[in-house]
């Protein structure tokens, strides 16, 4: 299963970015940044697998049209809303949008179980079947006795005698010739066998040995409209994720944290144990916490500095058991364990030079150093800039140039130059051999 919470997309432009990412996108820009990370999930997804996209109202329909021409209009499996707060008044046109949304979609055919929910139910243990607790069932159909004829019949109960008719506007499940099989195999039970029972009609017994070896249910799209009710005692509310992080770090770490409880709701119907969950929006690492409490392996990947304060931080509070979010609900006692890895630095490592330089002296040291290493964009001729950038004598016209010129495809070394001499001379025996075992050149 993939989950990703995106960057929203805001049809106002917010003077200050209320996340830590930017999210003051043009549309065009931000449909492009989402293609090629939607394209790539497609091939990661298994077969029978889903992908689930949080998305705020501003984007929602320009995302649903875009991530139908990647997946395939029928691969939708539908829209969930998410309760996000409880309201507020001073909203523009007097009306608080208080949902965002879940896109959902699969590779599977219409006929496979993407989703499955396990049920709770009550059975009974009775002296009658020992070592076989059973519950009931409807024992009717929808067609009507007239439409079914071998359905209409009185049923008889054979320990007591009591008759009980055919319900004109429903007929019976089975056939008059099949109720003998039915019976004497337990599937059909009466409410006068047992002084315990309720009810006036026959009833389908089902044993659970025979649950246990059904596929989940059916889900049904309330599957998250369940939590707007729960949203209002602050479960599955922003607030409520926002908390969590507050608990475990302090207010100012990251905003806009999604709960554990939504994760967990979501993880449950799509996965079982042992399964791999995606994020590629990593951020807290709400998805990977509640994979690891639910025994489930995760990928999460994060290009922002909080990674190494929030992200991976929280992971290792998660391995030593904190008792926040579902831990209680699924009586978490830590544990787990996760490898934690980053891209190593090409051309990037100059872009934070450049942008980290206070003075025009140590944006020019950066660029001298930039001609010996960095990949220039090849189209440039470096004696006309070299001419044309002392044209600029303001800090952040020049810094801008500088970034300009760098190749932007070259930011991190390729996996595939691994064995070049010059990024060889570059790696420590320790992390020469982990990329090794990582991208498992054994086929492992």
């Amino acid at each position: 299963m993939i989950y990703i919470d995106v960057p929203y997309y805001f049809k106002k432009r917010i003077s200050e970015d209320a996340f830590k990412y930017n999210s003051n996108f043009k549309l065009s820009t931000w449909l492009t940044f989402l293609k090629s990370r939607l394209e790539v999930s497609k091939k990661l997804l298994s077969t029978n697998g889903s992908i689930w996209i949080n998305i705020s109202d501003d984007g929602m329909h320009y995302l649903k049209v875009l991530s139908d021409s990647i997946f395939g209009a029928d691969k939708f499996l539908g829209t969930i809303p998410r309760k996000t707060r409880n309201g507020k008044s001073d909203v523009p046109f007097n009306m608080s949008q208080d949902f965002d949304w879940l896109l959902v979609y699969s590779k599977a055919s219409e006929k496979d179980k993407v989703v499955g929910r396990s049920v709770d139910r009550k059975y009974y243990t009775t002296n009658d079947f020992p070592g076989r607790p059973w519950r009931t069932a409807d024992l009717t159909k929808q067609t009507t006795p007239k439409e079914r004829p071998n359905s209409d019949f009185t049923m008889i109960n054979p320990k007591t005698g009591k008759e009980y008719p055919v319900n004109p506007k429903r007929s019976w499940a089975v056939t008059k010739d099949t109720f003998e099989e039915w019976y004497n195999n337990g599937g059909i039970g009466f409410p006068d066998d047992y002084e315990f029972m309720s009810g006036e009609r026959p009833f389908r017994r089902v044993f659970k040995d025979e649950d246990d070896k059904k596929k989940k249910s059916y889900v049904s799209t309330d599957l998250l409209i369940k939590l707007i009710d729960k949203s209002t005692r602050g479960s599955y509310v922003n607030k409520h994720g926002n908390d969590q992080i507050t608990k475990l770090f302090d207010r100012d770490s990251f905003g806009y944290a999604k709960p554990e409880q939504l994760l967990k709701a979501i993880i449950e119907v799509t996965t079982n144990e042992e399964d791999i969950v995606l994020d590629f929006f990593m951020g807290s690492a709400t998805t990977q916490a509640v994979a690891m409490k639910m025994n489930r392996q995760f990928i999460g990947i994060e290009q922002m500095d909080y990674i190494n304060t929030v992200s991976v931080p929280r992971l290792q509070k998660v391995m030593e058991g904190e008792q926040g979010g579902i831990s209680k609900d699924v009586n978490w006692q830590g544990g787990g364990s996760f490898v934690y890895a980053e891209l190593m630095e090409k051309n990037q490592g100059y872009l934070n030079d450049l942008q980290k330089a206070g003075t025009i002296p140590e944006l020019m040291a950066v660029y001298e150093r930039m001609k010996e290493n960095a990949d220039i964009d090849f189209r440039l001729d470096l004696a006309e800039f070299e001419k044309e950038i002392g044209q600029f004598t303001n800090l952040d016209e020049r810094r801008r140039e500088l970034i300009r010129i760098l190749d932007k495809n070259q930011l991190y070394y390729n996996y595939a130059n691994i064995d070049d001499d010059n990024v060889r001379d570059l790696l420590s025996e320790s992390d020469y051999h982990f990329n090794k075992l990582f991208y498992g050149e054994d086929g492992e």
